[in-house]
C-alpha cells in the first residue's frame, strides 16, 4: 500500500430497533470480558447495575446454567477443593477462596445482588464469546473454568449449533421468567480464543451468531448490537487490536462503547458517562508542582 493511500474501511450502519435506554436506567450484563471492558464502563456513570454474578462466562451454556440458578441458594454441595482453595465448576476464578464458607458467602453475594438488579432491569446485554466447552471426564459435567485442575481430566468439546441456540434460549427464557419486561441485547464478543485454530475460532463465532439470531426469532424486545462487526470489519486493522492481536485495544473498546452509547442510550446516558469519565480523570491526575496556582 503506498504511503498517501487512504484508509479503507467498510462501514457497519446500525439503527437500534427498540426504545433506546434512558439516563439512570438499570441494566444488567452477563458474558465475556469484552463485556465487562465495553458495557461494564457504564456502570455508575448514566446507568446502574450489575454484571456476571457466576464472574466472565464464555459459553451460551455456562450463561443459561448461571441464570438458571440465579434464584436458588448455593450450599456446600456446589464447591470442590483443589490446591487448597475452594472452587465452583459454574463460577470463576475470581470467587475461589480459602474456606467453603467463604466462597459460599461471596457467590451468594454475586447473586443477590445480581437477581435484585435484573427484577428492575430495563435491558440485559448478553455477551456470547465461544461455542467451545470443557467437558469435565470425572464428574461428568460442563465446567464454565478448569481452575488449573490437570488438563487430562478435560476433554474440549465444540459444541452443535443447536446446543447454542438451545442454550441462548433458555437463558432468555429465564431473564424473561423473572422481568418480562426486559430487553434482551445481544453482542458476540470479537476476541479471538484460538490463536492457531483460526478455522475453529470461525467456526465457533458462527454458531453463537446462529444461536443469537435463533433467540432474536423467539422473542420480542430483543435486537443484536454489532460489536463483532465493528471490530472485524469497521476496524479491520491491528492497530485496533491489543498487542497479543487477538484482543481489541483500548482505541478499539472507545470506539465500539461510543457506538453503543449513541446506538442504544438516550443522549443523557452519553453525557453522564463523558462527566464521570471527565471527574475521573482529574481525581487521578497528580499535581506536579502543588505550590502552583
Amino acid at each position: 500500500m503506498k504511503e498517501n493511500t487512504p484508509f479503507a474501511y467498510t462501514p457497519v450502519n446500525y439503527t437500534f430497533p427498540l426504545k433506546k435506554i434512558a439516563p439512570k436506567a438499570t441494566v444488567v450484563s452477563i458474558g465475556s470480558c469484552f463485556a465487562v471492558d465495553v458495557i461494564g464502563k457504564l456502570f455508575g456513570a448514566g446507568v446502574y447495575g450489575r454484571q456476571n454474578p457466576n464472574g466472565i462466562l464464555y459459553h451460551p451454556y455456562a450463561i443459561a446454567e448461571a441464570l438458571q440458578r440465579i434464584d436458588l441458594d448455593y450450599t456446600a454441595d456446589d464447591f470442590f477443593e483443589f490446591n487448597g482453595l475452594w472452587h465452583s465448576w459454574r463460577h470463576h476464578g475470581s470467587f475461589s477462596a480459602q474456606t467453603c464458607a467463604e466462597i459460599i458467602e461471596k457467590t451468594e453475594l454475586a447473586r443477590k445482588n445480581f437477581l435484585k438488579a435484573l427484577k428492575k432491569a430495563e435491558a440485559c446485554f448478553m455477551t456470547l464469546s465461544s461455542a467451545v466447552q470443557y467437558w469435565h471426564i470425572p464428574s461428568g459435567r460442563y465446567v464454565a473454568n478448569c481452575h488449573k485442575v490437570p488438563g487430562n481430566e478435560f476433554e474440549r468439546r465444540l459444541s452443535a449449533a443447536e446446543m447454542c441456540s438451545a442454550a441462548t434460549v433458555a437463558a432468555c427464557r429465564k431473564i424473561r421468567e423473572i422481568n418480562p419486561d426486559c430487553k434482551l441485547i445481544f453482542t458476540l464478543s470479537p476476541v479471538r480464543h484460538y490463536p492457531g485454530e483460526l478455522t475453529l475460532n470461525a467456526i465457533s463465532k458462527a454458531r453463537l451468531l446462529n444461536g443469537i439470531y435463533h433467540a432474536l426469532e423467539k422473542f420480542d424486545n430483543a435486537a443484536y448490537f454489532p460489536a463483532y462487526e465493528i471490530q472485524l470489519d469497521e476496524l479491520r486493522d491491528y492497530r485496533y487490536f491489543a498487542d497479543d492481536m487477538l484482543h481489541p485495544a483500548e482505541s478499539a473498546k472507545k470506539i465500539i462503547l461510543d457506538r453503543l452509547l449513541e446506538a442504544c442510550f438516550e443522549p443523557g446516558v452519553r453525557n453522564l458517562y463523558q462527566e464521570t469519565e471527565e471527574k475521573r480523570r482529574a481525581a487521578a491526575h497528580i499535581q506536579l508542582h502543588p505550590e502552583g496556582k
